[in-house]
């Protein structure tokens, strides 16, 4: 799997280098982080103001950094189109209405291509960040659902946890989904030969009830298409993270790595608390989360981000743009 510090290169070596839109212009870790994105050659910053009064001078004064004031923005052809994407379920009215809202210009900049990719959530929930990607941006042609996944990392670990974020109880077709994203993106990060557990409280038939069956038949769903990765389940996690556990448990398990590339999580109950505890008790540092499934990069950041997590949030949003 590419280290940030690979994903980092890879971005200064691009000839052509991609935009990335922060609705949250006027917070001051943001603003850093665009200087910085300036600086190391990594991309091309756009931060939205409400007003152009917020702009610092700093910001004004470098012409490397594109800024968007909503007090002097004209959104009569954005709110035009965000009734069209709509389809009936939105007036023209509410859509003058949500176009003064950052995430929502942020989300429509990059649905008529004048950015490549957005990252929000240092001062918003992710249901602020994330309705005006589904809603103008939307999902990738065969999902039904955006998902989200955190890389968690430590020395020469790396893993991929998911779903931590957004769907509360994925049923199994969700499940199925959820997987899938994550093994594209694992892909897109060089992994070779991917592999999945989908996680459980049973290993294999040891326990019985509703949740067992929900992941079990999601296991199935994978194992009955063609597939150039693969899945086990459902699985307890001891059994997934150490093959002689595994070997004892699970009888002709088909992971043979010491442990897994993808840890899908049942349900973002045991998904969030698990990469959490990972990060405080494992000392892994927990990268993201990134939104997977839409036509184009939109990431939601968590209200507590300092400046590292949103400039390796961001190294990673303007990645997988390419």
């Amino acid at each position: 799997m590419y280290t940030l510090e690979e994903i980092k290169n890879q971005l200064v070596l691009k000839s052509e280098k991609k935009s990335i839109v922060f609705p949250e212009g006027e917070s001051e870790i943001i603003q850093s982080v665009a200087k910085t994105l300036v600086d190391e050659k990594l991309g091309l910053p756009i931060l939205l103001f409400k007003s152009s009064k917020e702009v610092p001078s700093e910001i004004k004064n470098n012409s490397s950094i594109k800024t968007i004031c909503l007090d002097e923005f004209d959104t009569k052809e954005f709110s035009e189109e965000f009734v069209k994407l709509r389809k009936g379920k939105a007036t023209i009215e509410v859509a003058h209405q949500v176009m003064q809202l950052p995430n929502y210009v942020g989300a429509m900049l990059v649905k008529v291509n004048q950015a490549d990719c957005m990252l929000s959530g240092l001062n918003n929930t992710t249901a602020d960040t994330i309705r005006p990607a589904l809603q103008i941006i939307g999902t990738k042609p065969g999902y039904n659902i955006a998902s989200s996944i955190f890389i968690m990392s430590k020395g020469d670990e790396n893993y991929i946890f998911t779903d931590c974020a957004l769907n509360i109880r994925p049923t199994s077709e969700q499940l199925v989904e959820i997987t899938q994203m994550a093994v594209d993106f694992a892909k897109t990060l060089n992994v070779k030969n991917v592999e999945a557990a989908l996680l459980s409280y049973s290993t294999n038939g040891s326990g019985k009830g509703e949740d067992v069956d929900r992941v079990h038949k999601a296991v199935e769903i994978l194992k009955s298409s063609q597939n150039d990765y693969v899945c086990e389940g459902e699985i307890q996690f001891d059994a997934a993270f150490d093959k002689k556990t595994r070997d004892k448990k699970f009888k002709n398990c088909l992971l043979t790595k010491q442990a897994p590339d993808i840890f899908v999580f049942p349900d973002i109950n045991a998904g969030n608390i698990g990469y959490k505890i990972a990060q405080r008790m494992g000392g892994f540092e927990a990268i993201g989360p990134f939104v997977l499934g839409l036509n184009q990069p939109v990431n939601d950041l968590s209200r507590g981000a300092t400046f590292v997590d949103v400039l390796n949030t961001a190294i990673v949003t303007l990645h997988l743009s390419y």
